[in-house]
């Protein structure tokens, strides 16, 4: 199928995604299409906070928003 390169675009990206095949990024392609513009702008807002926040313990490798997480730096 023929996509317009901005939707390919983003159908690519979402394939990425693992456990995201063919049909099940192109799903979430049309879904994110037809949400609301502030919707979809939350969404990637917040994974760029994630990715910008967020990082794995050095420890035991939970997610924190620290070098060390919580769990480990407790006594």
């Amino acid at each position: 199928m023929l996509f317009a390169k901005p939707l390919a675009e983003l159908i690519a990206e979402l394939e990425r995604l693992p456990g995201v095949g063919p049909k099940s990024a192109q799903r979430l392609a049309y879904h994110l299409l037809r949400v609301p513009e502030a919707e979809a702008r939350r969404l990637s807002e917040a994974i760029v906070k994630a990715k910008s926040t967020l990082r794995f313990c050095s420890v035991c490798q939970n997610v924190s928003e620290s070098e060390t997480c919580e769990i480990c730096t407790s006594p």
